[in-house]
């Protein structure tokens, strides 16, 4: 009969030992440490909703929503409102809104901040939208006080989205770039640029001016062709009241008589 292997019993070593129930006490004391703090923030009248601020907008219909706000939250538990359905549910009273954001401000308020789009052209396809870099339609804007932004014309509006009309044509993001690069090269905001055209990409244009020449510059290499047209500008020999255009999309520039 075969002899049975006898095994030798390990043992932890004791300080290995302790340390793992040091660790195993420090865990538990975690954890009960974070569901009495939990307990303590849920049920304590310390932080129980009692004013509501809002940054961002100065109209009058704040003075509604924030009574409508504490009077579906007041006196509640600030850490078991839901900030996210609060913030979805003023996108539809807001939205010219970029951004809402809804915080907790310890023990008992809640901060609401807008961050409003900001126009930089106007839409004209039979009305007159002011849209704002991304092409969103800013649906609440007053058109009197924009009179000097550029006015883009030759682009059909369709909105996309459910509260924020976004206009996805690419003819308007092209004109809309073109607007950022004319803001960013700075020699232009003498002539005030008032209309673009932007029916056709390729031949994208703007008016230089009050009476002055029309710019074709399409949709590409748009900083270099900027930059021609500053270089032609500064020819003392050139009268622009008897200029109709001057077209940059090529190396050699082309300018047309009146």
């Amino acid at each position: 009969m075969a002899k049975q292997k006898k095994f030798k019993k390990i043992q932890m070593p004791k300080v290995q030992k302790m340390q793992w129930i040091g660790m195993v006490i420090f865990i538990i004391f975690v954890i009960s440490a974070w569901l009495l703090t939990k307990a303590f923030l849920q049920r304590s009248d310390y932080f129980r909703l009692r004013s509501v601020e809002f940054r961002g907008a100065a109209d009058r219909s704040l003075v509604a929503v924030k009574s409508e706000m504490l009077a579906n939250y007041k006196d509640r538990n600030i850490f078991k409102i839901d900030l996210k359905a609060i913030a979805s549910g003023l996108a539809p009273r807001y939205p010219d809104a970029k951004d809402i954001v809804v915080k907790r401000v310890l023990p008992d308020k809640l901060f609401v901040a807008l961050n409003f789009r900001k126009p930089v052209a106007i839409l004209s396809n039979g009305r007159n939208f002011p849209v704002d870099r991304d092409g969103v339609i800013l649906v609440n804007r007053d058109l009197l006080s924009m009179g000097d932004l550029p006015v883009i014309k030759g682009v059909e509006a369709k909105y996309a989205g459910r509260f924020r009309k976004k206009c996805e044509s690419s003819n308007l993001k092209a004109a809309l770039e073109l607007i950022d690069v004319i803001k960013r090269t700075r020699f232009l905001d003498k002539y005030r640029v008032k209309t673009l055209d932007a029916s056709d990409m390729r031949s994208m244009s703007f008016a230089l001016g009050e009476g002055g020449p029309t710019i074709i510059i399409g949709y590409e290499n748009l900083k270099e062709r900027l930059e021609a047209l500053h270089d032609t500008l500064r020819d003392p020999r050139l009268v622009l009241d008897s200029i109709s255009y001057i077209d940059v999309r090529f190396k050699d520039i082309a300018i047309s008589p009146k």
